[in-house]
């Protein structure tokens, strides 16, 4: 089982009790346990999600009240999502999609994938206000391109390149964000 990583800002705002957070374990789920952190903008307020193994990363907006369902199903929808605009075909997102039919909840205390996760929020927010706002910009686009940065954690490869190697696909150098169905 997986374990979905919590900040205590999300875990305050989904009232989850840190007492009842216990530690993340190493799990199997091709892309690891994934991490999620609350950043609040001008406009609406934002949860950054970001794999442990791999550090793909994507931005889910928030709506109503949080709570732990709802950060599970954001997980969900937002792993999903990425692999789609990335290009990877159902068989893999499926195959992917299997390893997080369950999580547990778990405090974060690895802080330096803490610092990584701060740091991928931070250029999250950087480049929607540079953008114009989050009703100016392509969030799809958005995502597409913060994994395609080179990240010094990887070895200067990219979070996308990272999680073609752990999906055992042969990593791809022109990842390009493809359109979602029923919107082309």
């Amino acid at each position: 089982m997986a374990n979905l990583i919590v900040t205590r800002a999300i875990a305050a705002r989904a009232r989850l009790k840190r007492d009842h957070l216990g530690e993340a374990q190493a799990t199997d789920a091709p892309l690891g346990n994934w991490y999620v952190t609350f950043l609040p903008m001008a406009e609406r307020n934002a949860f950054v999600y970001m794999s442990s193994r791999t550090q793909l990363s994507f931005l889910m907006l928030e709506g109503e009240r949080l709570t732990a369902e709802k950060l599970f199903i954001s997980l969900v929808r937002g792993i999903s999502l990425v692999l789609e605009l990335a290009g990877y075909p159902d068989h893999v997102r499926e195959r992917v999609m299997n390893g997080y039919r369950a999580v547990a909840f778990a405090r974060a205390a690895d802080l330096s994938k803490l610092g990584v996760l701060t740091n991928c929020a931070l250029d999250y927010e950087a480049f929607i206000e540079q953008d114009g706002g989050l009703n100016r910009c392509s969030l799809d686009q958005l995502v597409i391109d913060m994994n395609s940065r080179p990240a010094k954690k990887l070895g200067f490869s990219t979070p996308l390149e990272e999680t073609a190697k752990a999906l055992g696909v042969r990593p791809n150098k022109s990842f390009k964000p493809m359109p979602l169905r029923g919107t082309a």
